[in-house]
């Protein structure tokens, strides 16, 4: 079964269709070996602070299957985007997906001076080496077509390096469908969702996801690379509508899911790792500057309704 999915290596993930809420994932021993035990000894040393450790960050492990190979191994997932029933609705009935890779350096130590290279080259040519971030790729639903939009590697990789237009190219991944376009900043499109509706699932869904991760992970004293910031949130307007339609702002915080995956180049180290959390810092960034430009889009829809009346 396909797999919803945005960035990453689609032929090396598949969904078992008598269980779809876990997929498959062809991966390295040292991916298994994290799920194993390197994050239990990352998120135990937190048990001075905090009462159990949390485990929402990450996808849940289910265990691995038997065709291991000394190199390489199948590990059993929680799907991100499954659809999942809750007493409102159904999520995720059509979810986007937007996969954003972190971290200023992309290679471990065990890379060959080769790769080092050439991932340094990769780095200093696009956002990651000066801002943590680079775009991998996106699913994006529109309701009007009934299709899904898939912005490939290639658009994060033509972004700016020093980030300049970081912000625009961030924008197109959250387009709306509000007809009065009065943020330029802002990307439209019919098929999207409203502002307000976007604006809310930001605001009372992933910030503060986002914030959770950043917080939590400030105190592991680890070195990750090549891990991703995968945002999934529901984008099927009319199901939307229908869940937002009582006065329950509480939906809000059910309708995204925030997590860091990709776990195939981790090491233990003496201090939380830099390029990591300078990522999640730029991206929490990017959001709250997203919210405020919706909020600009929101005034001044709202003008010219009182305008019209």
């Amino acid at each position: 079964m396909k797999v919803a999915q945005a960035g990453g290596h689609p032929d090396l993930v598949s969904i078992d269709s008598a269980k779809p809420h876990q997929l498959i994932k062809q991966t390295t021993k040292n991916e298994l070996e994290f799920y194993r035990s390197i994050v239990n000894q990352l998120e135990y040393k937190r048990l001075s602070t905090d009462l159990k450790p949390w485990s929402d960050w990450r996808p849940n492990f289910y265990g691995s299957l038997d065709d291991q190979t000394d190199n390489e191994a199948s590990i059993v997932l929680e799907n991100l985007t499954y659809q999942r029933p809750t007493p409102k609705t159904e999520l995720f009935s059509h979810p986007n997906v937007i996969d954003i890779k972190l971290g200023q350096r992309l290679y471990d130590d065990h890379a060959t001076p080769e790769k080092q290279e050439r991932m340094n080259k990769a780095a200093l040519e696009t956002t990651s080496a000066q801002w943590g971030v680079r775009l991998t790729g996106a699913q994006i639903w529109d309701n009007s077509k009934g299709i899904y939009l898939n912005i490939p590697k290639s658009f994060g990789k033509s972004v700016k390096p020093d980030g300049s237009d970081l912000q625009n190219s961030f924008n197109k991944l959250f387009p709306i469908s509000d007809s009065n376009q009065h943020q330029e900043e802002l990307a439209y499109s019919t098929g999207s969702l409203s502002s307000e509706i976007l604006k809310n699932i930001i605001d009372q869904s992933i910030i503060p996801q986002i914030i959770k991760i950043q917080t939590y992970l400030s105190s592991f004293k680890w070195r990750i690379y090549g891990a991703s910031l995968l945002i999934v949130f529901e984008a099927d307007q009319d199901l939307l509508l229908a869940a937002t339609s009582h006065s329950d702002q509480q939906i809000f915080q059910d309708l995204a899911s925030v997590k860091v995956i990709d776990f195939a180049h981790v090491q233990l180290a003496d201090s939380p790792d830099p390029g990591l959390l300078k990522g999640i810092q730029t991206t929490l960034d990017l959001f709250h500057q997203l919210s405020l430009q919706l909020s600009l889009q929101l005034a001044s829809v709202q003008l010219d309704t009182q305008s019209s009346s």
